[in-house]
């Protein structure tokens, strides 16, 4: 049997750019057939919703309201709901994150300040995970393509970008980091949005019990497979074209002196 997940999900509780609630998606994934979904709202430093000059526990609970409806409401319809989120470094390097909780965000202001390296190392620490998101997406507020060594995971298929650049990133995973995890998502922020072709996730042959089962999967790369709808091909290893320069970074922020010949 296939257990099918949503790993990126925007609200507009949580994310300036989602357009509805947690709890309005639970309905449309188990029309889908999905057995969950992951809301990864936009945190500190990306498109988030609530006001950064909140007191920093009035912040996390404004944040925390799309999942917590999310939820409530899938409990209700038989659905799990896991909590995740996307920060964002600089201005175009964004990671998914998984393992953390809204008490542990309450306990550390410190979150907001975080290196790259801080945020692999403390979500380690509490047995979660990073993913980078379509790190190959060329696109207005992203100054740069810049592939981030040393995470989890790579998202290699999301639906909001264009073939080509989800092709970009499965070749660089195949160049750079063959035994890394894979994943795909809808990077939803609409009930009406990603219809038929458009919904993606990753698939198992079990149910995930939690967020940290999901986490272990992606750090020990385990079997899985992508949720790509007919008509949305799996993305190619061949040769595609880069629009503009790239740089890759590493995991504690200093750029590897790479170029677009040597990943790609």
């Amino acid at each position: 049997m296939e257990y099918k997940y949503e790993t990126h999900l925007h609200t507009n509780q949580g994310s300036a750019c989602g357009k509805v609630p947690g709890r309005d998606y639970i309905a449309k994934y188990k029309d889908l057939g999905y057995a969950g979904i992951f809301v990864t709202d936009h945190f500190f430093h990306g498109n988030c919703k609530p006001d950064r000059n909140l007191p920093w526990t009035q912040w996390v609970e404004e944040y925390c309201r799309g999942y917590e409806d999310a939820r409530e409401e899938g409990e209700k319809q038989g659905l799990q709901v896991f909590f995740g989120l996307e920060e964002r470094f600089d201005h175009w390097d964004e990671w998914l994150v998984y393992g953390l909780t809204k008490e542990y965000m309450m306990a550390h202001p410190d979150m907001r300040d975080w290196t790259r390296k801080q945020w692999v190392d403390n979500v380690h620490a509490v047995g979660g995970c990073v993913i980078q998101c379509h790190p190959f997406r060329q696109a207005p507020y992203m100054q740069n393509i810049a592939p981030c060594l040393g995470v989890d995971g790579v998202e290699v298929c999301n639906s909001g970008n264009k073939p080509e650049w989800d092709a970009l990133a499965a070749r660089y995973i195949a160049h750079m980091l063959p035994h890394i995890f894979t994943s795909a998502g809808s990077d939803i922020h609409n009930t009406a949005d990603r219809q038929g072709e458009g919904v993606f996730g990753v698939s198992f042959d079990h149910p995930l019990t939690s967020v940290y089962d999901y986490a272990s999967a992606v750090r020990q790369n385990a079997p899985h497979g992508l949720v790509i709808p007919a008509g949305r091909d799996t993305p190619s290893t061949g040769e595609p074209e880069l629009a503009y320069p790239l740089t890759v970074f590493g995991w504690d922020c200093e750029p590897t002196l790479l170029t677009a010949k040597d990943i790609l």
